[in-house]
């Protein structure tokens, strides 16, 4: 009899630690993966409890991932820019460009990795100053690139080319209404010259941007 009783209690015990460890897992299965863009991504678990929002997931400023195909220029040209290191390497199946700098806001080196999974373009932003194993893998196991590797780095190359030229013609603009501004202040107001009133327009223009 007592055997009997100590068999079921096994048992009971038994069916309780394969209904835990099952539950355990689909917890951790749904908590470590994130879909952008249709691309399904396993988050290492130091980089767990973020947000998704607009497509882009964040962990305070230690970790991001996004897609940048609506953007590109914008997200990699400062990066580009800023850099003190950058290396063109392959993870996987897929043609990957990297960029490291020190950040001042949050007093770290920062790392950012441009990819390649299907026929999209993504960022992963971490702090740190090399790639690390679990980036690798998470880069590894996203579809492989659709996309050339030629053609990949052509189109990081041109958005950095259009960013620098967006930014040079902004500063430019900026130089050249401050001038304005200071010369039109510093003319008399009364019986203003038509070059004068020229600049007032010019500036009132700038402002309404």
């Amino acid at each position: 009899m007592m055997d009997i009783i100590k068999s079921n209690m096994s048992k009971k015990i038994f069916i309780f630690m394969i209904a835990i460890l099952f539950i355990g897992a689909v917890w951790a299965q749904n908590d470590s993966n994130i879909t952008l863009n249709n691309v399904n991504f396993e988050i290492p678990s130091k980089y767990k409890g973020g947000e998704i929002d607009n497509n882009r997931y964040e962990l305070n400023n230690e970790f991001s991932i996004e897609c940048v195909d609506d953007n590109l220029e914008k997200h990699i040209g400062l990066w580009a820019c800023e850099k003190e290191y950058e290396k063109n390497l392959t993870i996987g199946k897929h043609p990957v460009r990297y960029y490291c700098q020190y950040n001042q806001y949050v007093h770290n080196n920062q790392s950012h990795a441009y990819f390649v999974s299907g026929d999209s373009i993504y960022e992963i932003g971490w702090t740190g100053n090399e790639i690390k194993k679990e980036i690798e893998d998470m880069i590894r196991n996203t579809p492989p690139a659709q996309i050339d590797y030629d053609e990949f780095y052509y189109e990081l190359d041109k958005s950095i080319d259009l960013y620098k030229k967006e930014r040079t013609g902004k500063l430019n603009q900026e130089g050249e209404y401050n001038y304005l501004e200071a010369k039109y202040k510093s003319s008399p107001h009364t019986n203003e010259k038509q070059d004068d009133t020229h600049f007032k327009e010019i500036l009132l223009t700038h402002y309404r941007k």
